[in-house]
């Protein structure tokens, strides 16, 4: 219902002016003189639009808009600011507001701000469309393929098939032409249980086997001549259907479903056997391709919904940034200029780090270790993360332990995914309101591994949120997250042989502990993790 709209001020002058633009824009309006009867109203509608004022005696604008996003995430609330409450304004773009409008209104800039939230409504509508069809279409896709592939296979069967009856049927007495083209195992055998013609395929798996015995290519058979397939054919006369185990000609065993047929002289003699076989094993695998396919698929589109998220999170960050910046230019403010560049730079960083991460999940390259001292390895990774924490008013502790000696890594992805968890230990830090906050870094060596650990005393995180952390797309940041970061990490971290274990107690903080091999010959992956703590 995009077309109802709430209007939120305490002015009537300013409701009644406003309502007659919005209902010429084609809005039904809906009005409230304050924040509490705003959200008495919005329980009850669910408009998909808001536009209220920030100053409001009783609830105000920031405390709906923290009423309306924790109920309703998706609703697209607008604010109304005066001159000067660039401050508040700021805020309320921060706990994720569509856009404001400044006092006195101009109907071009309110235009602006409700095309732009009805452009977002469509496009999150859209999105949620989508993701939940992929996983329907994606079965229909695939059910598609098993339907081609098989009427592909039952057409190359028949056509071979046509074709070697007709040449035998023409030809009995003398050398037959045989079909080579067939996508199974074909043979040609005569009363005497020899094999008398083959198909490429059996050739090129089975090995040259004409003028061998019939039961040759099936292992564990003790009485081979009177149990094989073509020997019970004719025995009864009529064709057999039946699960064998076919030895390859390099000494594998595969079960196959095999099939034969009586061919007959024209007098109506049984001359001759045609058996065909099935890799079963081949038929599996394509199975299990086909289902890799369909959960890459699926992994896809969530990606594509958790990042689109995460990305609207940073635009809300940019649009603060640049409106600092622009008005601080404005102002030669240039206190401000310098707030709102580094807000767009941070932003750009994580946007740098949005698009790594679905770099890394399409495709999973290769290591390339490198035996690199570890001691240089921790310095230029702290050198990255170091100034940003710090920032952010921050204390960050380092311990390294002397004698850390080297290890084979491959810093490039190595140090993006530690940094992950750095940054994951600011976050962590920032939702919890007690200040000031310190995280430690620690680095130390035993002969077999290097041990990093990472402690915060940000907000923590409950037993059942551990559990969770790793896993592909779940994230405890909400909406501002992917859900890609940890499980890349871990991923990078397993890749390398090494494992991850984390303890956490709720409101007390965290404490990620990074083991790494000292050589890639090392796997710690499967080592027991330490005990969680609450």
């Amino acid at each position: 219902m995009d077309n109802t709209l709430l209007l939120a001020d305490d002015e009537e002058g300013i409701r009644r002016v406003l309502s007659i633009a919005l209902a010429d824009s084609g809005f039904d309006v809906l009005t409230a003189e304050n924040g509490l009867e705003a959200l008495e109203i919005f329980r009850r509608v669910m408009p998909d639009i808001v536009l209220t004022d920030i100053k409001m005696p009783g609830l105000d604008g920031i405390g709906l808009l923290r009423a309306i996003k924790a109920e309703r995430p998706e609703t697209e609330v607008i604010m109304i600011t005066g001159h000067g409450d660039v401050a508040l304004a700021i805020e309320s773009l921060k706990l994720e507001a569509t856009d404001f409008v400044t006092k006195p209104i101009n109907d071009d800039v309110l235009a602006i701000a409700l095309k732009r939230a009805r452009e977002r409504i469509a496009m999150r509508r859209q999105l949620r469309q989508y993701t939940e069809n992929l996983e329907e279409r994606v079965q229909k896709q695939a059910e598609r393929l098993v339907e081609v592939e098989r009427l592909a296979a039952i057409g190359q069967a028949i056509e071979g098939l046509s074709t070697a009856f007709r040449d035998m049927a023409g030809d009995l007495e003398g050398s037959v032409r045989y079909f080579n083209e067939m996508p199974c195992f074909v043979s040609v055998h005569d009363r005497h249980l020899t094999v008398v013609a083959t198909n490429a395929l059996y050739r090129d798996r089975l090995g040259d086997m004409v003028g061998r015995r019939s039961w040759e290519i099936y292992g564990n058979r003790e009485d081979p001549a009177g149990t094989c397939p073509v020997a019970q054919t004719l025995r009864a006369g009529a064709g057999q259907r039946r699960q064998e185990t076919v030895i390859h000609r390099d000494g594998s065993h595969h079960p196959a479903m095999v099939h034969t047929a009586p061919i007959r002289s024209s007098r109506g003699d049984l001359e001759l056997v045609l058996e065909f076989a099935v890799d079963i094993s081949e038929v599996e695998r394509l199975r299990e391709e086909l289902h890799a396919a369909q959960d890459r698929l699926t992994s896809l589109g969530l990606m594509v919904s958790s990042v689109s998220h995460g990305i609207k999170g940073i635009l809300t960050g940019l649009d603060a940034g640049v409106y600092l910046t622009e008005s601080a230019l404005r102002k030669s403010d240039l206190a401000q200029a310098r707030e709102g560049v580094a807000t767009v730079k941070a932003m750009v960083e994580r946007i740098r780090g949005v698009v790594l991460d679905v770099l890394y999940f399409a495709k999973e390259r290769p290591l390339e270790r490198r035996r690199t001292d570890v001691r240089d390895f921790t310095e230029g990774l702290l050198a990255v993360s170091a100034p940003k924490i710090r920032k952010r008013a921050i204390d960050f502790a380092t311990e390294l332990a002397p004698g850390l000696g080297e290890f084979e890594i491959d810093a490039a992805v190595a140090a993006p995914a530690i940094n992950n968890i750095l940054d994951n230990a600011v976050d962590a830090c920032e939702e919890r309101a007690q200040t000031p906050h310190r995280i430690t870094f620690r680095a130390r060596g035993t002969p077999e591994h290097v041990i990093f650990d990472i402690q915060d005393d940000g907000v923590g995180m409950t037993r059942e949120a551990r559990a969770k952390i790793f896993d592909l797309f779940y994230s405890s940041k909400g909406r501002a997250g992917t859900g890609l970061g940890l499980f890349i990490t871990r991923q990078i971290v397993g890749q390398h042989g090494g494992r991850i274990e984390v303890e956490s107690t709720p409101g007390q903080g965290s404490l990620f502990r990074i083991f790494l091999p000292r050589r890639a010959t090392q796997d710690l992956s499967a080592t027991p993790s330490g005990p969680d703590r609450d």
